[in-house]
């Protein structure tokens, strides 16, 4: 089990390669989506054990929003 520090350090650095990968806008971009979910996983993991509410909600959009990108992603 990840303590909650592991969950939001873990987080943080996938979605900061998944904002760098998008903004290369290479071939590799749309892969930046899937590792943002997987960010989105362990961040809402994190709001949820500290009650974050407010980011929780956020994580959620995001996640919406990144299932969005893989859905019109060109693989």
């Amino acid at each position: 089990m990840m303590t909650t520090q592991q969950l939001e350090w873990t987080g943080s650095a996938l979605g900061l390669l998944g904002a760098f990968l998008v903004a290369t806008h290479s071939t590799w971009a749309d892969y930046g989506f899937i590792v943002y979910v997987i960010s989105n996983a362990f961040l809402i993991a994190f709001a949820l054990k500290k009650k974050l509410f407010g980011i929780l909600t956020m994580q959620v959009g995001f996640t919406v929003s990144s299932v969005l990108g893989i859905v019109t992603a060109q693989f």
